[in-house]
């Protein structure tokens, strides 16, 4: 089975699952339509096309049909997705790490179970197996009290039983030192001026690829991400909470207008901040797999491993030390909730856990008699 790349009338990019035969899956072609129709973004039905090629291919190798599942079948799955093997036929004879992380399965089994969700209310109604998978808890599905927590404390929520659990890890991060070195290695103000925005502005890369020249306000030195869909290069903003206004730098300000100025000519035909710098395509928009080659370039030179999001992840971590506000970093990261921000970055280091301690030792001294002089 494969995933093909389809261009759309609208000039959207789409995609489809193909069977060994190369015909189209025709349940996955409906359930992408539906969620194509539903608002769903490019990234999402990508994913979606992916999760799902693995669950036909787990379902060719057991040699079954996608409506006779039941839990049983999705138990085996789930063990199916974490064997390094991927085959239902081989298991590992010593213990090896599970191909995947818990969190990416537990993705790929939500997408399964929202697809039979579909066929459920849409092409079969006796295929239950979303239902057989849910079980009511007592308390909130946010893992957090809420403002109303007294008035539904006492309410429930449904949550499926196939699930791994998650360890919970503080975000990857860089330090200045590092994020120099990369830095130096750029070897024009192009990529200097990427690394260096999406270090100071805690910027998605999705959301630096949007940006059209009309959205830096050079005079407030602020920068505007703006909800345009899917555009021409396949970049986007990840979700509605993500337009927004940063605040930068002078100094980010003045590297733009010295790239800008440098390689925005006359001959550029888009207003796309990043463009490509050779090449044939010379002049169009910069895309996912140009910032990807230049990220792998960095570290051969550097011997630094780092993605774009670890650069993000590094800036928001320095604003919190710095004593930013829980609702301003919300704002600045573009999360939909403040809970997000919190469980995300504020992770105190041992270091400042340390300093904290020495701080206050000295009010938890206790004075406590001496025994020998009072006898």
């Amino acid at each position: 089975m494969r995933v093909i790349t389809l261009c759309t009338k609208e000039g959207k990019t789409r995609y489809m699952l193909l069977d060994n035969d190369n015909e189209p899956v025709q349940p996955v072609l409906q359930y992408l339509k539906f969620k194509d129709n539903s608002g769903s973004s490019r990234n999402t039905l990508r994913s979606f096309s992916y999760h799902l090629k693995h669950f036909f291919e787990f379902l060719e190798q057991i040699n079954k049909d996608y409506r006779d599942i039941g839990i049983d079948e999705m138990a085996d799955f789930m063990r199916w997705l974490q064997n390094p093997h991927q085959d239902v036929k081989v298991a590992p004879l010593f213990p090896k790490q599970p191909i995947r992380k818990a969190k990416t399965v537990n993705i790929i089994i939500n997408t399964v179970l929202g697809f039979y969700d579909y066929l459920m209310r849409h092409e079969d109604y006796s295929i239950q197996l979303t239902e057989r998978l849910k079980k009511q808890v007592s308390g909130s599905r946010k893992g957090f009290k809420s403002f109303l927590h007294h008035i539904n404390k006492n309410k429930s929520f449904t949550s499926h039983i196939l699930k791994l659990k998650v360890p919970k890890q503080q975000p990857k991060t860089l330090s200045k030192d590092q994020i120099a070195l990369i830095m130096n290695a750029c070897v024009n103000i192009r990529d200097q001026f990427l690394i260096q925005l999406l270090w100071e502005s805690s910027m998605r890369i999705g959301e630096a690829l949007t940006l059209w020249l009309e959205d830096f306000e050079v005079d407030a030195r602020k920068i505007h991400i703006r909800d345009r869909g899917e555009l021409f290069n396949l970049a986007e903003i990840k979700t509605v909470c993500s337009p927004r206004s940063i605040d930068v730098s002078e100094d980010l300000i003045n590297m733009y207008f010295d790239y800008i100025a440098q390689f925005h000519t006359d001959e550029v035909d888009t207003n796309h901040v990043f463009i490509k710098l050779s090449g044939e395509n010379k002049g169009q928009p910069l895309e996912y797999t140009d910032v990807v080659a230049l990220v792998q370039r960095l570290r051969d030179r550097t011997g630094i491993y780092f993605t774009p999001h670890m650069l993000r992840h590094t800036s928001l971590t320095e604003l919190r030390k710095a004593g930013w506000r829980d609702e301003h970093l919300m704002n600045r990261a573009g999360h939909a909730h403040i809970q997000t921000t919190m469980q995300m970055y504020i992770h105190p280091s041992d270091e400042d856990i340390r300093k904290d301690w020495e701080n206050a030792q000295e009010r938890m001294k206790i004075n406590k008699e001496n025994k020998e002089n009072n006898e």
